[in-house]
């Protein structure tokens, strides 16, 4: 945002990292690792490249375990699998951002209180990252969190949708970062959520505009499917610990062909599709059982 034409500028020799580890939990961050909390600055003791490779295949480490949710609907009819991923598909004001909200508050409680009650159980941690999304949002999650006591295991990365393209598409990766450090290092299981998904394949759409590449299919960048398996390919579980990925994603004019909302559904375990046609009926969650599938 403060380039100007003719400003001298210089490499770093090195790629963007930020802050990662427990210093972080509990705070809002941006793609640059600034705090956005206003409690003070982030201590950068321990940093991350936003860009690390997909683990290789053979350490992939499945359990297929059940992770209850406390919401019926999706508990009976579309069971999440730990280490899995979960996209909730619908159109605008269906209640994807709530259902994200309500299911991030509830795992993380069940889950603090099973390990209070074990011993030798690993810790659980979230990290949600907000991209491209309304801006009250994120501040409704963070005061939500706060006041239910999730707050202190969790982080909160934001590029919504008043920041640059080139922010919005990189605030996804900062977040797999913090979730590969809590998995890879700390050795625990991890909550991801990301709020939204199709926002991600627009920012890339944007960038990709804005550099002047022949688009593909329906005006998509022509490395829409390369985009989005960078990103999902690094939400897997191993040997050392879980990322379970909950993913809205938006479907523009309720149009579920669009071709990034089928980018995006060929990675989910779990594609848990909202109805405005429920919705208007006052059924919540609104599931379209019908579309909707479980791994």
């Amino acid at each position: 945002d403060r380039l100007f034409r003719g400003m001298e500028v210089y490499g770093s020799g090195s790629d963007l990292k930020v802050p990662v580890g427990p210093p972080v939990l509990g705070r809002v961050l941006d793609l640059f690792g600034n705090a956005k909390d206003n409690i003070g600055p982030i201590p950068q003791l321990k940093k991350a490249s936003i860009y690390s490779k997909a683990p290789s295949l053979n350490i992939v480490s499945s359990t297929y375990q059940i992770l209850e949710t406390g919401i019926k609907a999706i508990d009976f009819l579309t069971p999440i699998q730990r280490g899995g991923k979960v996209g909730f598909i619908g159109g605008a004001g269906v209640g994807k951002t709530i259902l994200l909200t309500e299911l991030m508050h509830n795992i993380t409680l069940r889950q603090t209180s099973k390990n209070t009650e074990v011993k030798g159980t690993k810790p659980v941690y979230s990290v949600f990252a907000g991209v491209g999304e309304r801006i009250r949002e994120g501040h409704a999650l963070h005061q939500r969190l706060k006041e239910s006591g999730v707050l202190p295991k969790t982080v909160i990365i934001l590029g919504q949708m008043n920041e640059n393209a080139a922010v919005r598409f990189r605030v996804a990766l900062a977040a797999v970062a913090q979730a590969e450090y809590f998995r890879d290092t700390l050795k625990s299981d991890v909550l991801f959520f990301i709020d939204n998904m199709f926002r991600y394949v627009q920012a890339g759409a944007e960038v990709a505009t804005l550099l002047g590449t022949i688009p593909s299919e329906q005006a998509y960048q022509a490395t829409l499917q390369t985009e989005v398996s960078t990103l999902e390919d690094r939400l897997i579980p191993t040997a050392n610990g879980s990322i379970t990925s909950f993913q809205n994603v938006y479907v523009p004019a309720d149009e579920i062909t669009d071709a990034g909302v089928v980018a995006v559904m060929s990675f989910l375990d779990n594609a848990i599709v909202l109805s405005r046609s429920v919705a208007q009926k006052g059924i919540y969650p609104p599931i379209d059982l019908f579309q909707s599938s479980s791994s």
